[in-house]
Formats: C-alpha cells, structure tokens, sequence
C-alpha cells in the first residue's frame, strides 16, 4: 500500500506518541506480517487476492497492493518517518539538510556454507535406485506418482494478526531476524498477475524435512509459486529464504506462468535464497524443474544445495528460459557435487548414471536488455579447498565479461579512456592515477578498477564524447562497490568537471564545483 506524505506522517506520529498501540493487526488492509504464522496468496478470478493466515481470511481488491514484512520493520518506519524529508514540510521531527540521504542497508550477505546441509547421510551404494523412495511433498516429475499434497505446502494453523486479540505473540521466531514461517503464492489464471512485495522478509526453515535415504522427507519451502499464472515479486530492503531438505530457496513449481523479481520501487531491494537438499536456490525443488524466470531489477543470490542449480533445476530437473534484464545484479553459485555431480550455475540439476556424477547442463541466460545488471556465476567444489584455493572455486564468470584491470600496463595505456578528448580516468583519493579498464556495453560505459578505494574523474567534452558514441550512462565498478550515472544528468549539472568516489562501501557523488577543484595528474 503507497501512502501519501500527509498519511505518514500522521502514522508517524501515532507511533511516535503511542507506545500502546497494537501491532496484532495489519498496520494497513494490505500488509501482512510474516511474524504471525505461515501465509498463502491466492489469486482470484476478478483480479482480486485472497490471503490467508491462521484459518482467517482477507481479501485486496484488484489493484492493491499485497506487502508481506515484519511488525519490527513497520516500527522501523513509522519512527524513521518523523526524519529526513518526510519532515521538511511539518511541524514536528529535526532540521533536515538539502542533501540528506537515507542510510544504505550493506550488500546481500553470501549465504555461509553452514546453512548448506552436509552429505553425512548420503548413501554409500553410489547408485540411486530409480524407484527409491522418494521425500514426502517433494516435487516429482510429470510421469512420477505424486504423494498427496506433494506440490502445495499444508495451509497455516497459526493465529493471524488482523484477527488476533492485542495479546497475541509471534510464532516461530528464530535468530537474528529469522523466522520459520513459510509464503506460499498460488495463481491458477493464465495471462493474469499476481502481485506480492517482500519487505525485508526473512525466512529459515532449512532445519526441516530429513534427509534419509531409506525414509526421506521433503521439508518446507520458505517461499513456493505455483499455478499457471504469473506471479511478480517486488524487492524492498533485504530478503533472505532459507528453504528445509528437498526444496528450493525460492521453489517455482513448473507451470508455465512466469516468476519475476523486480525492485521497481529502487528501495535497494535484494534477494538470497537458499535451497535445501537436492534442490536450487531459485527455481526447481527434488526432481523439480525451473523455467520462466526473469530478474529484472534489485540484487539476487541464489545458491543451490548439494545437486542443485543456482536457478533452474533441483535433482534431475531441467532449467529453461531464465532471463535477467535491466539494472539487476545476480549472483547464481551452483550446487556442490558429492555422490552426484554438481548444480549449474543457471541450468539444470545434476544426476547420477551408471557411468558416474552427472553435472547439470549450464544454459544462455537471456541478457538481450541487461544495462547496468550482471550475472556472476561460481562453482565450488568442497574437495579443492586449499591454502591457494580457500573456497574451493571451480569456476567463476561474469556476464556481460566483466573487464579486469592490469596493474602492469604503463599508465598512459591504461589510465585513460580515448575519446579524443580530455577524457576520464581514475584516480586514487589522493589524486594519484590508477589502472582501469573501460568496456562499452551498449549503451553503458563500464568502468573497473580493482581497488577499494578511487575516484573516476572525468571533463564535460569527455562526457559530450560519450554521448556522441550513444553512451546513456557510466558504470563505475570498483572491488566492493558499484555505481551508475547518467550521462545526461552529469551534463545538466554544468560546470568542466565531474567526479564520483567509492570508499569501500561508501559512494558519493561530487559537486560540478568540487570536482573542477581536485588536484590530480591531469591538471
């Protein structure tokens, strides 16, 4: 639900001067808290959604907005709301300056190998019987028999927030942030959208199901899509699923409705989703295929368990038609090997034959309309980590090839983009050149240097000079950070020179002013 400035800050101000009020119920008619107990979306034939939570029900007409967050998230930015622009027109909260920001949240941390289950109960017989037991509600495939309820989650028990007395309590509450209740979303119209935003939304159930190969049995999957619908996920701030044994972190199941994940709203929306065993991160549970997928937008990592692509295919299951467009930054780390072979990045799952491990099948992800967006693919492989080889990695690249820089280059070679212009380069804090290299990608100019800290610096002509070359804007890529700009807005601002510095995490733009005042090797 969008609020106008005058809503806010009225709810601001309630949460402000009222310690009392209760979070048992939605703060708004469309936003619902995970902290509650489990949640299923289901789309309606009139457009509308209906959702569920501890055998109550509500119903967003068409249109609205469904938000799944926390009640300490609302918190957060009710009491935020009393600061920072919200409060340059009002009568209450501090003097803001001009050119107040709100504070970035740190990038999607890299799902830790702990949360990965370990192949101790992995049968010793290398070969997997084809009619081995299979995990009670794993995904199977078309030609399998289907356990009862094997492709839907069982419908929530836990008392409900709109309903519930002030009294009522979280359910399921786990560490920092966590919590083990599960989404699942269901749209069985063709050629119609379901619509779900996550606000910071975390998720562990990876301590459910058993991995047993006489008895095994699927556990919950933190977030699960199904129907033949569509279904589009709207990122706000910092999601994490982490899915139990057999499904995936973000479990589609195969229809042929399309799941994307967009960050629209530019609220530094991210993703990790972690699949549990057998199964992808994003995409395919056990047996589990994953297609019709699209990112196009926020910061995505998705890691398969043991077996499993990164997006795509669990155990055995294929993965097809994957695209990832725009500004979207995604990072797909294959499931590690054991008995069978490894996940792909972005693909299929891996298996087992007669002959030995299979590893999944790794496809073309469509990039035909990535702009400033990139996939970063990893293969790992427990048995390679060493003193030289920490991790493990296998493998590792980068779409669109992301360019390296060559610290052994002369400097006049590699320290300046030829635009037969004064033109940009890249410089330490201090004012001292820097090696880079400079890549067009279309329309985006990518900028990389491997440091922590620099500054691109650059002049006015150099920025016509681009412009002339069809370059709408410029991606400066350093080791942990990256920014893009618009060439247009850079040339709006006036002034001979322009300047923008990462410090680690830290990015800031400098004014037309300040730049033109830096010393530096071109002055």
């Amino acid at each position: 639900m969008r609020k106008n400035n005058a809503f806010r800050r009225a709810a601001a101000l309630m949460a402000a001067l009222s310690i009392t009020v209760s979070l048992a119920a939605p703060a708004f008619a469309d936003t619902y808290y995970i902290d509650y107990g489990d949640i299923t979306i289901t789309k309606n034939e009139d457009g509308s959604q209906t959702i569920e939570q501890g055998g109550e029900k509500w119903t967003d007409k068409a249109g609205e907005e469904t938000v799944i967050t926390t009640s300490n998230t609302v918190i957060a930015t009710q009491e935020s709301d009393l600061e920072g622009p919200a409060a340059e027109d009002s009568d209450f909260g501090p003097v803001v300056e001009d050119n107040y920001q709100p504070a970035q949240p740190e990038d999607a941390e890299k799902p830790e190998g702990a949360d990965q289950p370990e192949g101790a109960d992995q049968p010793e017989d290398a070969d997997q019987p084809e009619d081995a037991n299979q995990p009670e509600g794993a995904d199977q495939p078309e030609d399998a028999d289907q356990p009862e309820g094997a492709d839907q989650q069982a419908q929530p028990q836990q008392a409900a927030p709109a309903a519930a007395p002030a009294a009522s309590t979280p359910v399921n509450k786990k560490e920092n942030g966590f919590w083990g209740n599960t989404i699942t979303v269901i749209n069985n119209f063709a050629n119609t959208v379901l619509n779900l935003t996550l606000k910071d939304v975390k998720i562990d159930v990876s301590h459910t199901g058993t991995e047993n190969y006489i008895n095994p049995e699927a556990g919950k999957a933190a977030l699960s899509v199904q129907g033949d619908g569509n279904v589009e996920i709207e990122l706000d701030g910092k999601n994490e699923l982490k899915s139990g044994h057999f499904r995936a972190g973000l479990e589609k199941i195969i229809s042929a409705g399309t799941l994307t994940l967009k960050d629209d709203n530019q609220k530094a929306g991210s993703l990790t989703a972690t699949g549990g065993s057998y199964s992808a991160g994003i995409g395919g549970s056990y047996w589990g295929s994953g297609e019709n997928i699209t990112i196009n937008g926020g910061t995505v990592t998705a890691t398969g368990s043991y077996y499993g692509a990164g997006i795509g295919g669990g155990w055995k299951g294929s993965g097809s038609n994957v695209t990832v467009s725009g500004a979207a930054q995604v990072t797909a780390i294959a499931g590690k090997p054991d008995w069978g072979g490894a996940g792909a990045t972005i693909g299929s799952g891996g298996s087992k034959t007669p002959d030995g491990p299979v590893d999944g099948k790794e496809i073309q992800a469509d990039i035909s309309h990535l702009t400033t967006g990139y996939i970063h693919h990893i293969i790992y492989d427990p048995a390679l980590v060493s003193e030289d080889n920490p991790l493990g990695i296998v493998r590792e690249w980068w779409e669109p090839e992301r360019p390296q820089p060559n610290p052994g280059a002369p400097a006049e070679e590699s320290n300046e983009v030829d635009l037969g212009t004064p033109g940009l380069h890249v410089e330490t804090l201090e004012g001292d050149p820097l090696p880079f290299n400079a890549q067009q990608q279309g329309r985006t100019l990518r900028v990389t240097t491997d440091t922590l800290a620099a500054r691109l610096h650059g002049t006015r002509q150099a920025l016509e000079a681009l412009q002339e070359q069809g370059v709408e804007q410029i991606q400066f890529v350093t080791t942990l950070k990256t920014t893009t700009l618009s060439v247009a807005e850079l040339l709006a601002e006036g002034g001979s020179w322009f300047a923008l510095e990462h410090d680690g995490l830290v990015s800031r733009q400098l004014s037309a002013a300040q730049a033109e005042s830096l010393k530096c090797w071109m002055h």
